[in-house]
Formats: C-alpha cells, sequence, structure tokens
C-alpha cells in the first residue's frame, strides 16, 4: 500500500523545537507497518515555497506516485479545497484526522471534515456533533502509543512525582497545592523553571518516577488567550483575524471541557503507573484502580498520591496491568489497521 502523508514536521513549524507529535506517532508509524510505504509531504516546507506551490507539488506526487490514500494529519489551513477536489477526481481516498474536536469542531472540523473521503475524531461528543451536521463520513479512534517510541527504561525509581508537560496555568496550580501539602513533585516541560527535556530524557523519568501525572486541568473561559479565540484562528504559522463570531463563541465555550490526552497511553506505554485527571471516555480504556489510577478532585489526588507512595507492590501491579493493556488494544498501529480496514485500503 502507497501512503502520502502530510502533517507538520516539528512543533508550532519552529524547528528549534522537537519533532512534532504528529510526525512522531504517526508518520513514523505509518512508515514502519509491513507493506506500507510513505512519501512524506511535509506542512513546514509551506514556509519556503508557500501555500500554492505545496498543494501542486502534492498533486503531481498523486498523479505520479498513483497512492492509495492520502492521509493528513490536519493543523490548520494548508490544504487548498480545491486540492481536495482534483484528488477526488483523480480517485485517491483522502482521510483527514481531527484533533481537539472537543471544541475545534465548531469553528474548523465541522467545515473541512466533509471536503474529505473519510474523517477521523478522537472526541466522543463530536461523533453526534457530525452526525447533527449531517455529516456522515467520520470515524471514531482515539489516541495510542507508538511502541517503537515509548517504551519502558530499566531505572531506578528515584524520584517520588513526576509530570512531563507544557506548563499551563492550571497545571501549575495542582503542582503548587501538591508541593504545599508536603508532596515534592518534579515538572518538566516548557515553561517550568526546569525547561524541557529530549524525548530520551522523558522515557527516563517516566521509568524513574514512583508516580507519573496526567494534569487534564482545563484553562478558565476568561483567560486572556482563551477570550482570544473569540476573535483569532491560526492559519499556518502565524494568528489571524476570524469574523466568524458565532462558531468562535461556540469553540470557546467548549475550550475548557476535559478531554482525553495522549499521555495516558504514552505513560502506559512505557510501563509507568499513572494518576490521571479523568475525562468523557478515558475509563473505556484502562480501568480504575487496576490498569490505570484517577483522580477528580485536587484533595482526592493528594489522597491517592500519599496512598500509593506507600503501597509499592499495588502501584507496581497497576503499572504492570497497564503497560499490558497498551501493547495488546492502544498501539497506533493497532489503530491505523482499524481505520484501514473499514475504509477498505
Amino acid at each position: 500500500m502507497k501512503i502520502i502523508y502530510a502533517g507538520a514536521r516539528f512543533e508550532n513549524y519552529n524547528f528549534r523545537r522537537r519533532q512534532s507529535f504528529e510526525y512522531v506517532n504517526f508518520f513514523l508509524t505509518l512508515s514502519s507497518l509491513p507493506g506500507v510505504e510513505v512519501i512524506e509531504l511535509p506542512f513546514d516546507h509551506i514556509l519556503e515555497i508557500g501555500k500554492e506551490r505545496f498543494n501542486r507539488e502534492l498533486l503531481d506526487t498523486a498523479k505520479q506516485g498513483k497512492p492509495d490514500l492520502f492521509f493528513v494529519f490536519m493543523y490548520t489551513d494548508e490544504l487548498l479545497p480545491s486540492t481536495l477536489e482534483t484528488l477526488r477526481q483523480m480517485g485517491v481516498p483522502t482521510l483527514a484526522w481531527f484533533a481537539d474536536d472537543y471544541w475545534r469542531f465548531w469553528n474548523y472540523s465541522k467545515h473541512w471534515a466533509p471536503l474529505f473521503s473519510y474523517a477521523v475524531t478522537t472526541s466522543p461528543q463530536a461523533l453526534g456533533w457530525y452526525a447533527h451536521s449531517d455529516i456522515h463520513n467520520v470515524i471514531g479512534s482515539q489516541w495510542a502509543c507508538n511502541t517503537a517510541q515509548y517504551g519502558p527504561r530499566p531505572m531506578n525509581q528515584d524520584i517520588d512525582v513526576s509530570f512531563v508537560g507544557q506548563y499551563k496555568p492550571g497545571r501549575g496550580r495542582i503542582v503548587q497545592m501538591l508541593e504545599r501539602q508536603g508532596i515534592a513533585v518534579q515538572a518538566y516541560g516548557f515553561g517550568w523553571p526546569r525547561g524541557g527535556v529530549s524525548h530520551e530524557e522523558m522515557l527516563q523519568i517516566f521509568s524513574r518516577s514512583r508516580i507519573n501525572l496526567n494534569l487534564n486541568e482545563r484553562p478558565s473561559r476568561f483567560e486572556a488567550r482563551v477570550l482570544a479565540r473569540l476573535f483569532l484562528r491560526k492559519s499556518i504559522d502565524r494568528l489571524v483575524l476570524s469574523p466568524h463570531l458565532v462558531e468562535n463563541a461556540q469553540a470557546w465555550w467548549h475550550f475548557s471541557v476535559p478531554h482525553t490526552h495522549a499521555r495516558p497511553f504514552e505513560l502506559a506505554g512505557c510501563g509507568a503507573f499513572v494518576i490521571s485527571g479523568k475525562s468523557a471516555n478515558i475509563k473505556q480504556y484502562y480501568v480504575p484502580g487496576q490498569e490505570m489510577e484517577f483522580y477528580e478532585t485536587p484533595e482526592e489526588l493528594v489522597k491517592k498520591v500519599r496512598y500509593y507512595l506507600d503501597h509499592t507492590e499495588q502501584r507496581k501491579q497497576i503499572a504492570k496491568a497497564g503497560y499490558e493493556r497498551t501493547i495488546r488494544d492502544h498501539t497506533y498501529e493497532k489503530r491505523f489497521r482499524e481505520i484501514f480496514s473499514r475504509i477498505g485500503v
């Protein structure tokens, strides 16, 4: 099978930052599948050659390569609707993976999804929204773990509690609350005092930590950067004015809804013990108290952190069960094979 893949290669189009989530998990997984040839067209090239030329090169590649599928991880407006129509006329099936549909559905995904042969969402709520909008080419899926990039490291557990991820005010408040309770938390990532870490360093932190946190706190709708979404939207690597106030207001209202992240799957795939904030459907993927732990309130988090720091064997059993569940059910190879089987490629 031959796939043309498009997506950002670096985080936020910044060549000085790490490779993007979608490159590490989507492109690298697709490239590793037996019998699959992947031609990558990174969105990052748009900064060098412009959107019009990028879309022309996409069509030229499709004409020459005759792919079985065009697979794109959607980011902003890198693609031209006319390009997708031309691919349809050429007989090339197109599949788009939409992230953050829990809020982006309203002013982004519902406009782009109908332009593709198939669309994938990780939001269970959005499946109903698509159907209500008479959009019926949508497949429900979920984040997972790329086991070629994530896995256990043989490390001594010398960190009690850790969190790896970008600093956000809600996450900062949870870390400060735990520290006030006498629980030391080592936080890493963009915006934290310890700063960011490499991918390998991150995996080592996962294995070194007795408890790994997945902080699911959402920002207030009235924080400045959230309010800005009423009037601005992303276009490739910059913010531009958006006149669609009603749709933007719908997206803004849903922005603070808790949702399922990829991080719990990645942590469990590293054999790490996880205490995670809850989302709408995370318990469908890991059994609470058996494969992963969850909290709903800060007070509950404090109690569970203290409990599991004192119950080493129980903690290890849960981590082992979570790892086994991930390897069995929650890999990107499994996700992609399910999707390809469903669409008949």
